[in-house]
């Protein structure tokens, strides 16, 4: 009988038993080493029992998104559909949450993609995401659309007539549920009611001193000599800025007021006589010129309303005498808030022709 050979090895081969975890059926599988994901990052024990270094870079809104998506529907379909995206989408946001999370969310049984124990906790910790976004895209809408806002606009009346209309009807065409509030008011009074807190935005005509608030220029406007028509000047294609110093007779503005010292600027120095007009209002200039026979150096915008072959006419003078129209509110306005679109309106109204 042969000896046993001294060298055979009389222990059972060791055999390794490896718990095995569900195939994830986004491409991953996590059980053993090689299920691992290898993101840099820092090491943190997560709640569910396994150590992973995790990238919380990768944690993205969207991946986030497509998880509470599919856990919800219950299908990559379903998700794809609610998310307005394709299914490959969803599937490559789900695949690189679980790669980032060193954890399969979901298992393919029968056809059908069923949430993992973890995926149940993550889904109770981030569904508030969903419900904010729905929040989030509500008031979104509401801003968009000026739904519970109000808007106070202050302006001068020589605007008021044609360009203020024309632009808070685009801006309401594209915010049908804001609530406007306009009220004329001269430039002064415009800049209490914004220092109070009871306009929003104003609009008026020339320099205005006004360090506290914010001045955005939307345009340009000129000085024009309105007479009656059977006045010497009315022959005059141009009035030199002399002749106009020459009437004594013109109707005045007062001077602290910035189209008002304007024209006094303009005037400095020119002749007087007894019995002067002075006109508060710039809305009141034209009636007094027709039923007075006086001049008066008004804004291109109030000429504006000026009849052709009426009892008055216009003539530009030379050299012209431009100044600025300015938008005046608290804060640098928005571009695309309301104040921002109503200031980007007027600007496309003063801009158009005729």
């Amino acid at each position: 009988m042969a000896a046993p050979d001294s060298t055979a090895s009389t222990t059972k081969p060791r055999t390794t038993a490896t718990c095995m975890r569900p195939l994830s059926p986004f491409g991953r599988h996590l059980g053993g080493k090689a299920g691992r994901a290898k993101e840099k990052g820092f090491v943190t024990p997560i709640a569910f029992g396994y150590g992973h270094r995790m990238d919380t870079r990768a944690i993205t809104l969207q991946r986030l998104q497509a998880f509470c998506a599919v856990y919800e529907c219950g299908s990559v379909s379903g998700a794809a559909r609610a998310m307005s995206v394709s299914q490959p989408t969803v599937s490559k946001h789900l695949r690189d949450l679980e790669a980032a999370l060193g954890l399969d969310l979901f298992t393919l049984e029968r056809g059908r993609v069923v949430p993992t124990a973890e995926a149940d906790r993550l889904h109770a910790d981030s569904r508030f995401i969903g419900e904010g976004m729905r929040r989030l895209g509500a008031a979104v809408r509401d801003l968009r659309s000026g739904a519970g806002r109000r808007l106070a606009v202050g302006c001068v009346g020589l605007l008021a007539q044609r360009h203020l209309p024309r632009a808070l009807a685009a801006v309401t065409a594209a915010a049908p549920e804001l609530s406007v509030e306009v009220t004329l008011r001269t430039a002064l009074e415009q800049l209490s009611a914004l220092r109070e807190g009871r306009a929003d935005i104003g609009f008026c005509a020339g320099a205005v001193a006004a360090a506290d608030l914010w001045t955005t220029r939307i345009g340009t406007g000129t000085l024009v000599l309105v007479v009656p028509r059977d006045h010497p000047l009315a022959a005059e294609a141009r009035v030199p800025v002399a002749a106009v110093r020459g009437l004594a007779d013109c109707i005045a503005m007062p001077a602290d007021r910035p189209l008002g010292a304007l024209v006094h600027r303009l005037r400095d120095g020119g002749a007087r006589a007894r019995g002067g007009l002075m006109c508060y209002s710039l809305e009141a200039v034209l009636p007094l010129c027709a039923a007075t026979g006086r001049p008066a150096v008004v804004d291109c915008f109030t000429a504006a309303q000026v009849v052709p072959g009426g009892a008055l006419v216009v003539r530009p003078l030379e050299p012209a005498q431009p100044f600025d129209v300015i938008a005046l509110t608290r804060r640098p306005p928005d571009r695309s808030g309301i104040t921002g679109r109503l200031i980007a309106a007027m600007r496309d109204s003063m801009a158009a022709p005729g």
